[in-house]
């Protein structure tokens, strides 16, 4: 009898928790709503939200050209053209303070130079990875730059900010 109250307890506890998991993956919008809670393939997700909104728009500038006119503007010393020229107008101020900070810590230089060689990782129609060498306590480590492309086709540099705590 204690065996069977045991294997009941631990059915009801291990229900609830697949109960609890499945209910956070409905709130997320990952799982259907309706009972077996059954996860969205990912063809089904591209139909509800698109990732690609801007990829049959035409390129206006390159990932390349924007990580040079990047580099360009940073090697000017021009942190405000730097973030304005090549990342999304929210990202300006984080940004910006960031370049601050490795330009206060003299350390502008550094990561000019470890910017010069960018290579392709994945290049989508709208989303693109490149990869540098960067340093780190005088070791050269591999770090990403992502890249997305906007309305006006110009590919705009998306995740960096991680990337800039590298130079601190």
């Amino acid at each position: 009898m204690l065996v069977i109250l045991i294997a009941g307890a631990f059915f009801v506890f291990g229900a609830y928790g697949w109960f609890l998991k499945k209910q956070a993956r409905v709130l997320s919008g990952m799982a259907n709503p309706h009972f077996p809670y059954r996860d969205y393939s990912a063809q089904e997700l591209e139909k509800m939200w698109p990732q690609d909104g801007y990829a049959s728009v035409p390129t206006t500038r390159t990932p390349e050209q924007t990580h040079a006119l990047f580099l360009e503007n940073l090697k000017k010393g021009d942190l405000t053209a730097a973030v304005e020229c090549c990342f999304r107008k929210g990202d300006w101020e984080e940004m910006k303070g960031g370049l601050e900070n490795i330009k206060k810590n003299g350390k502008l230089n550094l990561m000019t130079s470890d910017l010069e060689n960018i290579k392709q990782e994945m290049l989508l129609d709208s989303v693109a990875t490149y990869s540098y060498l960067g340093t780190l306590k005088g070791e050269k480590g591999t770090n990403l730059m992502e890249f997305i492309k906007n309305s006006e086709g110009v590919w705009l540099i998306k995740c960096f900010l991680p990337c800039l705590f590298y130079w601190f």
